[in-house]
């Protein structure tokens, strides 16, 4: 029996600048603790995640990090994200340097409100 795989591989990361450009323009916010996330239908069967990390967020030693554990996060949860969004995961203003199993509950939050449906207009937030 082939072992199942928990990569994150290619096809399911948002890698293109017009992409994230289009997740910028025309995606939705949502966000769930120190956690924010912009997403947009991509047409495709599954989801891709794309992480932005502003510059003024802090050094780089502090953006990478945060993007690593963004990653991380969403790598042992895409599971649970529904099929068909280009989604990009930011930072958000209550970032404190969270463990990974806070951001990982935070994950399947954003998740579960992505799969009941998030309002076409509008932001929980704004």
């Amino acid at each position: 029996m082939a072992e199942k795989r928990f990569g994150l591989p290619r096809e399911e990361r948002v890698r293109k600048r017009k992409d994230f450009d289009r997740v910028f323009k025309d995606g939705r916010r949502i966000s769930e603790g120190p956690i924010y996330a912009r997403y947009v239908p991509n047409g495709l069967a599954f989801a891709r995640v794309g992480v932005a990390v502003p510059t003024k967020f802090g050094k780089a030693v502090k953006r990478n990090r945060a993007r690593r554990l963004l990653k991380e996060a969403f790598r042992l949860h895409k599971h649970a994200m529904p099929a068909g969004m280009d989604i990009v995961f930011l930072p958000g203003h209550a970032w404190d340097n969270p463990p990974l199993c806070d951001l990982e509950k935070c994950m399947v939050r954003i998740a579960e409100k992505l799969s009941e449906g998030h309002p076409a207009r509008g932001t929980i937030d704004d």
